[in-house]
């Protein structure tokens, strides 16, 4: 699952954030990054009475965390792309809603470069409210692996 994003102005953001989102209508509205919702899973996400889908500001880069490493890995986003969220409903006594990150199953090159199997879904809500995708930069060839102890 991506871990960060950052946004042209620099600011990164993670889970537990209060992420600005954006529903399909141009209302402007809020909800605390917990979490991911795969996207080939999207409509059993969006089924609860209440749940929609958002998208975030432009954004600029994304960081995964490598499986192996654990290391964050930075990648370039695509101009203009924006990230998809599904924005819980309410829970009562709350004051706030859950938003968890679309993600999509990474591409061979992005497998290979963030060493992860899931990415963000990029791209722009439609005025519909379907996602319209955007595909995602070709990521840099993997560095090469650091050489072990000789002796």
């Amino acid at each position: 699952m991506p871990n960060l994003f950052r946004t042209p102005d620099g600011h990164a953001w993670k889970a537990s954030d209060e992420i600005p989102l954006t529903l399909a209508d141009g209302t402007k509205i809020s909800g605390i990054w917990a979490g991911s919702a795969m996207e080939e899973k999207l409509d059993w996400w969006l089924r609860p009475f209440g749940n929609q889908l958002a998208q975030s500001e432009v954004i600029s880069e994304i960081a995964v965390k490598a499986d192996d490493t654990k290391e964050m890995i930075w990648g370039a986003a695509p101009p203009g792309a924006r990230l998809f969220f599904v924005l819980e409903a309410m829970a009562p006594g709350k004051n706030y809603r859950l938003a968890k990150m679309v993600t999509t199953a990474a591409t061979p090159a992005q497998v290979a470069y963030f060493r992860h199997e899931r990415f963000s879904l990029l791209g722009e809500l439609s005025p519909d409210g379907s996602p319209g995708k955007i595909a995602p930069l070709l990521p840099p060839p993997p560095l090469p692996k650091t050489q072990g102890e000789l002796f």
